[in-house]
């Protein structure tokens, strides 16, 4: 042990060899069946106005770092669970150098080796820590092999099994995860947490890509509790997954049956029901009559708000929103809510009242206060006042809405001429990671295009691929620069790296192959890259535009129109108007296309490629 002490003078590494030592080998440390306590965050209302979800944990549980203790765990409890381990120098020395590995983001590094030493020891904290970082290094593969170590050498483990049942469900080894899946509904059964039990076990099945065999393996495992009406709610979600649409609602509606009194049963219900065909309607009679026996229930009176809503009826929304924020004045997602339905009927002036009230709720109140803040920015940038808008953007200084507000901050700066400033504030602000990084470069290229300054823009992406070469954002935005002006190399070069990087990313065989059509070159060489886009994401309107721009080029016009008129329902925009327009006034259709480009300039007065399309076939509208 000298020698390695000699190894390790300085005063920070012999503190982590201490801080190891204790955490993986002490008498304290934590039982591997136990898992420790979760925290809470305060609750913020959801984007869309919605009550905010439960907060979200792995589906196997919530991972820590090894050195955290459980100060309830016994010496006992350990001698009975944990392998005589002896604590060498070489293992402690194993340990510490992974742990550096990780802070230096040699993750996967570290995962072979703490496999390695769960292998040798079958110590089962080591083989969770290997989990743990074979997870974050995203290899499922490793992680599998350490968590079936993890539950071999800790059986009793909870967390252990539903970990390893996790992993092997989202690889499709159903077969393989049935037993543990049983196992746990027995012990749940023991400690009356069935329902519990199904709660969880939808979130972990709803996530395997084959939905059909994940409601088979329920089927299976639930037949004896027809009657828990977790269990209906649950098997209505995997149907709605498979698309059993029928068989979503009886589920959800015998859970219903069981239960008709039980609020959550109720919304939980309606929520599968609204999304089958002519569901909305029998949803929404579902929460009619649970609000007439209990008309004090917020939750199911804020379900049938949003069901309004979302059936087009406003008004009828806002009334149900009004007598539940009656009950609960001091609700954020209510007034959010509320502040939402206002501005879809272009109400500003209500929405914005609505949202000056969620802001002046007491500080008891938890809530985040950045969405109502980029709200108020997105009314007064509606109303033209960008200044006032950017105001309030600058009022988000942290949270979730942190960093969209940062950016629409910018390019409303960018807007109003204030470009240095724009630069200077997306330059200096400082984010946790590199994506987060990326975002912000993209978007001061953006405030340079906006301003027309193109050069800048791709000096921007350019100097930044220098330390990221091959970051596929940056890629990408830099060869739609390069194709601005008229780079053509540059720009092939990027997509085709990006190509190499991300075969399945479809936008880069699709801006590759339209590049080349719509400069009528290599037409062959740009059918089989948007074909390729096609087969990749093939509901994609972007990509069908120029699917049907390519066959315009190749003189294929019956056909490029049928593509060309599926991008447009898709998306009605300007640009898709201006190609589909071009075709059908190319084969005489010259009625038809005049109509769609009036109707497009209209919606779209200023788009760059309708009035160039327009002045080029010299038609005046």
């Amino acid at each position: 042990m000298k020698s390695l002490i000699v190894l390790t003078r300085a005063g920070v590494l012999r503190s982590a060899l201490a801080t190891i030592c204790a955490a993986l080998f002490s008498a304290c440390a934590a039982t591997p069946g136990t898992a420790g306590p979760t925290t809470t965050a305060p609750a913020t209302p959801t984007a869309d106005g919605g009550r905010p979800p439960a907060p979200v944990q792995h589906a196997a549980g919530t991972f820590r770092h090894p050195t955290v203790m459980q100060a309830n765990a016994s010496t006992a409890e350990q001698a009975d669970a944990l392998p005589a381990q002896e604590l060498t120098s070489q293992i402690l020395f194993q340990v510490l150098v992974s742990e550096i590995a990780v802070q230096r983001g040699q993750v996967g590094t570290a995962a072979a080796t703490y496999l390695s030493l769960a292998r040798e020891t079958k110590d089962p904290r080591l083989a969770r820590r290997a989990t743990e970082l074979a997870l974050a290094a995203r290899s499922l593969e490793r992680a599998m092999q350490a968590a079936q170590m993890w539950h071999e050498y800790s059986p009793e483990s909870a967390l252990a099994a539903q970990t390893y049942e996790t992993l092997l469900l989202s690889t499709g080894r159903l077969n393989e995860a049935e037993p543990l899946i049983v196992a746990r509904l027995a012990k749940a059964r023991e400690r009356n947490e069935t329902s519990d039990f199904y709660r969880r076990l939808q979130s972990t099945l709803g996530r395997v890509a084959d939905k059909k065999a994940a409601l088979e393996l329920f089927d299976r495992i639930s037949a004896n509790d027809a009657k828990v009406p977790q269990a209906r709610l649950t098997a209505a979600a995997l149907a709605r997954g498979a698309g059993l649409d029928d068989r979503a609602a009886t589920e959800a509606e015998a859970a219903f049956a069981l239960d008709p009194d039980d609020e959550a049963t109720v919304v939980s219900a309606a929520q599968v029901i609204r999304e089958v065909p002519s569901g909305p309607a029998r949803a929404g009679k579902m929460l009619e009559d649970f609000l007439k026996r209990h008309p004090d229930s917020v939750e199911a009176r804020f379900n049938y708000a949003r069901l309004l809503a979302g059936a087009g009826d406003a008004e009828g929304a806002r009334a149900q929103m009004e007598i539940a924020l009656r009950s609960e004045p001091d609700s954020p997602p209510i007034l959010f809510s509320l502040a939402q339905i206002a501005y879809q009927t272009k109400q500003l002036d209500v929405a914005e009242d609505y949202l000056k009230r969620y802001l002046a709720l007491p500080a008891t109140v938890p809530r985040d206060n950045g969405p109502a803040y980029l709200f108020l920015g997105q009314i007064e940038e509606d109303r033209g006042r960008l200044e006032q808008a950017i105001a309030w953007l600058a009022d988000v200084t942290r949270g979730d809405q942190y960093l969209p507000a940062l950016v629409k901050r910018a390019l409303l700066l960018g807007r109003v001429g204030r470009i240095d400033e724009a630069r200077e504030l997306l330059r200096n602000s400082s984010v946790p990671t590199t994506r987060e990084r990326v975002q912000l470069i993209a978007a001061e290229a953006q405030v340079l295009r906006d301003a027309k300054r193109y050069e800048d823009a791709f000096d921007v992406l350019d100097k930044a691929l220098e330390s990221l070469p091959d970051n596929p954002d940056l890629l990408y935005d830099r060869a739609m620069a390069a194709e601005r002006l008229d780079r053509l190399d540059v720009m092939e070069t990027s997509l085709r790296r990006l190509i190499e990087l991300r075969p399945e990313n479809a936008h880069a065989y699709n801006a590759l192959g339209y590049s080349l059509a719509d400069r009528n070159i290599r037409l062959d060489e740009a059918r089989a890259l948007i074909e390729k886009a096609v087969e990749l994401a093939p509901d994609d309107a972007h990509i069908l535009d120029s699917m049907g721009w390519v066959l315009y080029r190749q003189g294929q016009f019956e056909q490029a129109v049928d593509y060309l008129q599926r991008a447009f329902k898709l998306r009605p925009e300007a640009e898709i108007a201006a190609h589909l327009g071009e075709v059908l006034w190319r084969i005489g259709r010259t009625a038809q296309a005049r109509e769609l480009w009036r109707e497009a300039q209209g919606r779209e007065p200023n788009n760059e490629i309708l009035k160039e399309t327009l002045a080029r076939l010299n038609v005046a509208l």
